[in-house]
């Protein structure tokens, strides 16, 4: 894209580590993605703000923080294995945001490449209607071209380059081959305006009045369909290609302008008041919570979204953001309304290149760009204009995935343990998947992250970036901890401290939790923001008149305890707690301390008493695998890592189709236990001589066996 938007001079390749997104050197030493990289370009007299997202799953957090700031996505899918675990897991995000999207089938040069079987598993897996506005013509070493079903043309790359293009227009006068492909696109044209017509009030009316349909009605159909919001979960327009042969990227640029959402079509977007911010300019009162419509103008307010933090030895932090309102000048001052009204002031503004950057005075609604300065700002973290104090609003932050693998970490010496501290503690602000914890029983240091790659590369750029040799120790799983029983006790905490006297007595109600339920909680429960797999809510509010100090306090203490359980010391998940104000009592004696300790610890007895459980994650595992070796693949799994097969089936769909890569293999889907997956990748490539693949995505958390969970608990008090 960049190569023939005139943003790059030369093409790099991924697998000899010289493209132009994934800069790191951890990026080009493997040949994949690792962070979120965003560039600016311009196509058609459009400006296209493009952002590259990872598609390992160890990496979630950066397509989260990706489409939660994207107008439209394309979701680019392999030809030949058609839709992936990692596939699923993108999609489901992109889904959560509601973001606009269209496809693009790729590798349709290789080896296997079916665009039919492609479509047909979008299809069947995430249950959309394709509309397939090109057919590839070719397919495998023949692969040749596409044909345009819009504009009905033949389009041919002449070149190796792919700038060379050919537009030959398909008409019913034709001879030959190019007749052939007429009668082809034709019968795919109508297919294309028969299924889109379902979609579109407008084009179904033409199609059932038998009107005729030229090109700009029914391009004009196609964006009015993919900019609806929610349309994508319904139907999906899908282009082909091969971007190794440079075949098909300039129509998908095409297609990036002619479907997809400008940030106008999208405007305008929700907010909620904050600090007591005002609902508009023009309002005399201020409020909090109050819902706010915020309009993609230059015009309005300044709000701005950060999604990436980064540091940079030379410069500090580096924050990445969005542009929702208003405009962002250079060296202005700010207000952080995610942290209080807290102020900042940037003293550089860029638009930003990959890993180039370029010095600009302003960047104003609906763009990407970068700044330095901001000391105070997170991931998720809404800016305001200092100008517009009054005017404080918050955007929805962005959801961080909770790590599911732990390892310790410790300095190679004494000497050296500042420097690993402020290492970790750069790592951390950015990478909020990335967890760094102090175990307060034994005292080490544990870094947790979304798998082991995901901690392989921390491992890596320690010591690479940083010039330090940790001593790291082995993998192991974070679970978690649940109760299976509802418990109510009232508590007292009266206890002597030097010469005072600290008072404070409450009723701690605790009950079980379905997932589900932590998704529709009552508008009056205290929601952890950053975890939403528990509850805490009061009963009775304000029947007493509590202190806000002291109800704050309890808030606090049950939020603590709820972060260590009662079993392992894991995270406690999937429990609601209820606190009756009208049990509460308190003295002269009392303060939010008390209150503090007496909400800690009566939830910690409560939990003992509601028959705690371990709850392990478990994945969805897909192993595509050579037929020859699917008897070892199974036995393995069933044996060591307590899988549960879920389905064996034929990767060419069983109907001897014409994949001839996936003639003679086969797919394996099973639910596994991600404990037991530490290791699997060298694990499969041993028993299958390194013919197979294999991807992991999350399904959910399960009690643990009676064995496992005692052993566990023994292994805790041993250690």
């Amino acid at each position: 894209m960049l190569f023939y938007a005139g943003a790059i001079q030369q093409m790099g390749e991924v697998h000899d580590g010289d493209t132009t997104m994934d800069f790191l050197p951890q990026e080009r030493q493997r040949g994949i993605t690792i962070g979120a990289a965003a560039i600016s370009f311009s196509w058609r007299k459009h400006h296209i703000n493009l952002v590259d997202t990872p598609g390992h799953v160890d990496f979630t957090i950066e397509v989260e923080r990706a489409v939660r700031v994207l107008d439209g996505a394309v979701a680019v899918l392999d030809g030949v294995a058609g839709v992936e675990a990692q596939t699923e897991t993108v999609w489901e995000q992109a889904e959560r945001h509601n973001v606009p999207r269209i496809a693009f089938i790729n590798k349709l040069d290789r080896a296997g490449a079916s665009f039919q079987k492609s479509c047909e598993s979008i299809e069947a897996r995430f249950g959309v209607q394709t509309l397939r506005v090109q057919l590839p013509v070719g397919e495998e070493a023949e692969f040749e071209g596409v044909l345009d079903l819009v504009d009905m043309q033949l389009i041919k790359w002449t070149d190796a380059a792919g700038t060379e293009m050919l537009r030959l227009p398909l008409l019913s006068s034709a001879s030959g081959k190019i007749a052939s492909l007429y009668q082809r696109a034709l019968e795919g044209r109508r297919t294309l305006i028969e299924r889109a017509s379902n979609f579109d009030d407008e084009l179904g009316e033409r199609y059932l009045m038998e009107e005729e349909i030229d090109n700009e009605i029914l391009k004009a159909a196609l964006r009015r369909i993919t900019v609806q919001r929610g349309m994508a979960s319904q139907v999906l327009v899908t282009l082909c290609g091969s971007a190794l042969k440079n075949k098909g990227v300039q129509p998908l640029l095409d297609a990036v302008v002619d479907y997809l959402p400008s940030p106008l079509d999208l405007s305008p977007f929700e907010a909620h008041t904050v600090n007591g911010g005002k609902l508009s300019r023009g309002s005399v009162r201020g409020s909090d919570n109050s819902l706010v419509h915020v309009k993609a103008s230059a015009s309005e307010p300044l709000c701005a979204l950060a999604f990436k933090v980064q540091h940079d030895r030379q410069r500090g932090l580096v924050v990445f953001f969005r542009v929702y309102s208003g405009v962002l000048n250079a060296k202005s001052q700010l207000i952080n309304a995610s942290r209080g009204g807290r102020k900042e002031r940037l003293t550089r503004l860029m638009h930003v290149a990959a890993d180039d950057e370029e010095i600009v005075e302003s960047i104003s609604a609906g763009h990407i760009g970068a700044a330095v300065g901001l000391k105070h700002t997170f991931t998720g973290d809404t800016l305001v204009s200092a100008k517009d104090a009054a005017h404080q609003l918050v955007l929805l932050g962005i959801q961080v995935p909770k790590p599911v693998f732990t390892c310790s970490i410790e300095a190679e010496s004494c000497a050296k343990q500042k420097d690993l501290d402020t290492a970790l503690e750069h790592l951390q602000r950015e990478d909020p998947s990335f967890v760094v914890t102090v175990d307060d029983e034994t005292g080490q240091t544990l870094m947790s992250g979304m798998g082991e790659l995901h901690l392989d590369i921390i491992k890596e750029r320690l010591r690479s970036e940083y010039k330090l040799e940790p001593c790291v120790g082995a993998m192991r799983v974070a679970y978690l901890e649940s109760i299976t029983n509802s418990v109510g006790l009232p508590y007292t905490h009266d206890t002597i401290m030097g010469t005072n006297r600290h008072f404070a007595k409450l009723t701690v109600h605790v009950d079980p939790l379905l997932e589900q339920q932590t998704k529709n909680q009552d508008e009056d429960d205290v929601v952890n923001d950053e975890n939403d797999s528990n509850i805490v809510q009061w009963m009775n509010q304000g029947a007493k008149k509590m202190p806000r100090a002291f109800a704050m306090a309890i808030e606090e203490g049950l939020w603590a305890g709820l972060s260590r359980g009662v079993l392992t010391s894991n995270r406690v998940a999937y429990v609601k707690v209820t606190v009756d104000e009208v049990d509460c009592e308190w003295d002269s004696n009392s303060s939010a301390a008390s209150f503090r300790a007496a909400a800690a610890l009566s939830l910690k007895q409560a939990l003992k008493q509601a028959d705690p459980v371990i709850l392990e994650p478990i994945m969805k595992l897909e192993v595509r695998s050579p037929d020859r070796c699917v008897g070892d693949v199974l036995a393995d799994l069933s044996s060591q890592r307590r899988a549960h097969i879920e389905e064996v089936k034929s990767a060419s769909g069983g109907d001897g189709g014409d994949s001839i890569a996936d003639r003679g293999r086969s797919i394996v889907f099973a639910h596994v236990p991600l404990a037991h997956m530490v290791g699997y990748a060298t694990i499969l490539r041993s028993k299958t001589q390194g013919e197979a693949s294999f991807g992991i995505q999350f399904l959910c958390y399960v009690e643990v066996d009676p064995a496992t969970r005692d052993r566990m608990t023994v292994d805790r008090v041993k250690g």
